[in-house]
């Protein structure tokens, strides 16, 4: 299995709709692919701020490249307003073990 764990930072003041496009636009897209195992998505609590974060788990790398395409070492960003509230995003990938 693959773990995929993407990270955003919002532009200042943008968290709540940067929230909300997640709920309905991000979320929506993720739980749609074939190959998903699991979805959590989160807001950032304490030091972490106002971040949110978006794991997910793949069956293998073929059925997270059927979402990303060849680039899956880039975010996939459903929706040109999300990129808009995004100051800066983080994205890692870890295949299971154990």
């Amino acid at each position: 299995m693959i773990i995929r764990i993407f990270r955003a930072r919002p532009q200042s003041g943008t968290v709540d709709e940067l929230a909300r496009l997640a709920e309905e636009v991000s979320i929506p897209f993720i739980d749609g692919q074939p190959g998903l195992v699991a979805r959590y998505t989160g807001r950032g609590l304490g030091a972490t701020g106002d971040e949110l974060v978006m794991v997910s788990v793949w069956e293998d790398l073929e059925a997270m490249k059927n979402m990303t395409g060849d680039d899956w070492e880039s975010p996939v960003i459903p929706d040109e307003r999300l990129e808009t509230l995004i100051a800066e995003s983080f994205l890692h990938h870890y295949e299971s073990i154990g």
